[in-house]
């Protein structure tokens, strides 16, 4: 077997190819462009059939029309590599645009399969021309550099800034544009052709990158920030509420029992914040209360974390395991969303619901779940509509209120006979309006809280 020696051609139309590869010339019988979409390809193939006449030339240029994929296409180039220097006992040069240790996947897949006859020359890469022209330091500014096809990934997960490298046809320039659903203002400077006489750097809105620019082999993209995305923020929040397991003394003494009522407590804030915000949560007015419900969820996602990075200790689960949980019962209970299943609407997707929890989960009924120490007319309400989703007949709103009367009459008649059959009075009254409430679709916890607040400002006003 031949060996493979792999080398740059530099960023630019005058080839910058490193002594080295002159010096094994003699012993090439072939020689490999990755592309001969390159400004210093011509100038390559003079100098190289001057020094040695008898070279054979190739390139990699028609695996692109017929790759299905980009992973596909960069292994094929390995593998029709090795192939080569199989069938010779002399070398096979393979030159790449730029350096072959920056954005070159061929070769980090090249290396992974043969490593006895590879050399690896390294180069000039087009990245000194990138921060000259961006004015930046790579290193000041923690920019993420990307195979363009890897931006959507990554998108999910940082703000930026990002260098997009491989931008070479309008299919990856459309993907990356589309990765960000709702780009607001993000602006990206595009690279075409650093160090040749057709070098083109523009900025641009994000919306036009797939519309104003032809992207080529020599197409580079930059974005210093893309609109925040809860990635980061949720993982700097997982390693604060880690420091504070190991560094705070109060943390460090909690359990998931001391924890209860601070979770019951954050809970009913978020309740608070949401009804703050009135009938009209969107009128100008309402900023201020939308600041109070983002601070109040905070507070109650720090629990879903405590209680996650405790479980963990004990070597039970972990926050990831939480999430993909709640995803896999998420996708689990709405078929109509994610297969092909049907419904006439939320009705229907409420009884598919209560059935799929049954048959794909293994419970023996549709209150299993139900938290006993719900207060009782939440438990009320909650057991109504599980009693809807099993097919009983739930007595109509008018009969509610036929029943609520006829409750009121012998809850007036048991007046003075006792404790007891007093409360059995109020129970079947108070059962009967959350009947009522939940036929004509009131969250009677809700109106109860709301008519409670109301009276509380009678008790202000009379306090003076």
């Amino acid at each position: 077997m031949g060996r493979i020696v792999v080398a740059g051609l530099g960023p630019g139309e005058i080839p910058v190819i490193d002594k080295r590869v002159w010096d094994v010339l003699n012993d090439v019988a072939v020689v490999v462009f990755r592309t001969e979409v390159h400004p210093g390809v011509p100038t390559a193939r003079i100098e190289i059939a001057e020094r040695k006449p008898s070279v054979r030339f190739t390139t990699f240029d028609p695996l692109y029309e017929r790759a299905g994929s980009f992973e596909g296409l960069y292994r094929e180039m390995a593998q029709q590599l090795v192939k080569l220097a199989d069938a010779t006992e002399e070398v096979v040069l393979y030159l790449v645009p730029g350096s072959p240790l920056v954005a070159e996947k061929s070769v980090d897949l090249l290396r992974s399969i043969v490593r006895d006859q590879l050399e690896i020359v390294p180069g000039l890469s087009f990245l000194e021309l990138v921060w000259a022209r961006l004015e930046i330091d790579p290193f000041g500014s923690g920019v993420m550099m990307l195979d363009a096809v890897d931006f959507p990934a990554s998108a999910k997960l940082h703000v930026g800034p990002f260098l997009l490298t491989q931008v070479w046809s309008k299919q990856i320039m459309s993907e990356v544009k589309l990765s960000l659903s709702d780009p607001q203002d993000t602006k990206a400077v595009v690279m075409q052709g650093l160090g040749t006489f057709s070098e083109r750097v523009v900025e641009l809105p994000w919306d036009e990158l797939d519309r104003a620019v032809d992207p080529d082999h020599l197409t580079t993209v930059y974005v210093s920030r893309i609109p925040a995305v809860p990635g980061p923020a949720l993982v700097e929040l997982y390693e604060i509420i880690a420091r504070l397991r190991n560094e705070c003394p109060w943390d460090r003494e909690q359990t998931h029992q001391s924890l209860v009522m601070h979770l019951i407590e954050e809970s009913y804030e978020v309740v608070d914040a949401i009804e703050r915000l009135g009938e009209n949560p969107y009128s100008e007015q309402s900023s201020g209360l939308f600041e109070d419900l983002k601070g109040e969820l905070g507070d109650l996602l720090v629990q879903v974390y405590f209680h996650a990075n405790l479980a963990m200790e004990g070597g039970h689960f972990d926050l990831a395991q939480v999430a993909e949980t709640v995803t896999r019962k998420l996708i689990r209970r709405h078929p109509h969303v994610f297969s092909e299943l049907e419904v006439s609407g939320s009705e229907q997707v409420i009884s598919n619901w209560e059935k799929i929890k049954q048959t794909q989960e293994g419970r023996s009924s549709v209150l299993e779940g139900i938290p006993q120490s719900l207060p009782s007319l939440l438990l009320a309400s909650k057991v109504l509509r599980k009693g809807t989703a099993v097919g009983l007949d739930i007595p109509s709103a008018e009969t509610s209120l036929k029943e609520i009367l006829m409750a009121q009459q012998s809850l007036f008649a048991a007046v003075g006979s006792g404790t007891m059959e007093m409360s059995d009075k109020f129970g079947e009254l108070l059962w009967w309006v959350a009947n009522l409430a939940k036929e004509i679709g009131i969250d009677l916890e809700s109106a109860l809280r709301s008519k409670t607040k109301e009276f509380m400002e009678a008790i202000k006003a009379a306090e003076g």
